[in-house]
């Protein structure tokens, strides 16, 4: 780079501009073509132009588009790339937690905390397990360990967006296996967050006690629900002091800064990633006023942000990894179809059986679990923060993303024509009966 800071900023802003065409290429090849989540698209767009492959290509004797920085503290991409995508993650979640009904999430929570807690179990004890057998983590200390549970913490993610457009195209939204799904995929979500906490914890202090994971617990559920309840309770005065200013675009301004503030609290101050307090703050102010007033303006900033976040995500995957350092090219293959076998067993089973004991009949079960299937962003956000943490390296990322991209194209596909049958509710369950189980 030169050595003009307003030629830095004219390099970088050509950069993003290459990363914002390459992703709406990716997202519109997937949708219009592929039908698939333009996710997909985008994060496939990610692997093609990073610096691992064409992004790293000296054309024409010049040198490459996306080169490895010397200095970005072992990231593959430009430090201010990381944060434009950081930034990104933190809108998405926000978003996530303004589109959910807060009401309508506890209507359905008890029977969607018991499918979530079997989807989040049983997919954390099988990715745990998976990573010791086949030799990417050992029990002989915390540190050999921590590889495994990171892995478990990216497989106990539901995507609530993902599952969210699929149930709104066949419009079964409203559906008690839809609205089970989406409460499901928040507590899901809200449980992974926690565990993802106790990780990262585990990780920072280089020991595991009852008690530290307990302070941990304890940190992650009373933060999350402090800022819930209380955020709750504020959320129409906030909403009414937001909605005060008149100023364009005030509403929205102001609405991200309680977004970011929350985040930063999460991260500096509890030792939470930052997500957790940007979705717990969309969440307590999805019933107010602000919501709708700026919901429209949030896609449109969704709309230009997030598909960096994924681009900049798919920049991270370095599959030249797998088999470099101790493990071959054979060992990591098998990793990435066990670990994704396991990811499909563990949600049908950890989330399916459940369901079968809160009022829906075999057909019903299963689509719950096909709805709890894909891992999406949440996924995709754990696993950007074991790499960027230095917990888990490019083999295991590149895996998590194998993992990720096969969960999240299948339930598209098996989870349509699912929803084509009869009743999902047990003989004598009507939908009245169902939300009160």
């Amino acid at each position: 780079m030169h050595d003009s800071p307003l030629a830095v900023v004219a390099e970088l802003i050509l950069l993003l501009s290459i990363i914002l065409v390459a992703a709406k290429l990716g997202g519109e090849i997937s949708e219009r073509f592929l039908k698939i989540p333009p996710v997909l698209g985008e994060l496939g767009a990610g692997i093609l132009i990073s610096p691992f492959l064409l992004g790293g290509i000296h054309w024409f004797g010049g040198g490459a588009i996306f080169e490895l920085p010397h200095d970005g503290g072992g990231l593959p991409v430009e430090p201010q790339l990381f944060f434009v995508a950081q930034l990104a993650a933190v809108v998405l979640l926000f978003e996530a937690g303004l589109e959910t009904n807060r009401e309508q999430f506890m209507k359905y929570v008890r029977p969607a905390t018991v499918v979530a807690t079997g989807g989040v179990i049983l997919p954390f004890v099988m990715g745990f397990g998976v990573t010791v057998i086949l030799g990417f983590a050992d029990m002989d200390s915390i540190e050999g360990m921590t590889p495994a549970l990171f892995v478990g913490a990216i497989m106990t993610a539901t995507s609530v967006g993902i599952t969210a457009r699929v149930l709104a195209d066949i419009r079964r939204l409203d559906s008690p296996e839809g609205v089970t799904v989406l409460a499901g995929a928040v507590v899901d979500d809200v449980l992974g967050i926690i565990i993802l906490a106790v990780v990262v914890g585990i990780a920072d202090e280089g020991e595991v006690t009852a008690g530290s994971i307990g302070i941990i617990f304890l940190k992650a559920v009373g933060f999350w629900l402090g800022l819930l309840v209380l955020g709750s309770i504020v959320s129409k005065y906030i909403s009414r002091v937001v909605l005060w200013f008149k100023s364009a675009g005030g509403a929205l301004v102001l609405a991200l800064a309680l977004a970011f503030i929350a985040s930063a609290v999460a991260e500096i101050y509890f030792g939470l990633a930052m997500i957790i307090g940007a979705y717990t703050m969309g969440l307590a102010l999805s019933s107010t006023e602000l919501k709708h007033e700026i919901e429209e303006s949030m896609r449109s900033v969704n709309n230009f942000l997030v598909p960096i976040f994924f681009v900049v995500i798919g920049m991270q995957v370095d599959f030249t990894a797998f088999g470099a350092g101790d493990t071959s090219l054979a060992s990591a293959i098998i990793f990435a179809v066990a670990l994704t076998v396991f990811a499909v067993i563990s949600k049908l089973v950890g989330s399916g059986v459940p369901a079968l004991f809160v009022g829906f009949n075999r057909i019903g079960a299963t689509r719950v679990a096909l709805g709890m299937l894909p891992r999406g962003e949440v996924a995709l956000i754990i696993a950007g923060i074991g790499l960027t943490s230095g917990v888990i390296g490019n083999d295991i990322f590149g895996v998590a993303i194998v993992m990720t991209v096969v969960t999240t194209v299948l339930a598209p596909v098996f989870l349509i024509p699912a929803f084509r049958g009869g009743s999902g509710l047990k003989a004598g369950v009507d939908e009245d009966e169902a939300d009160t189980i």
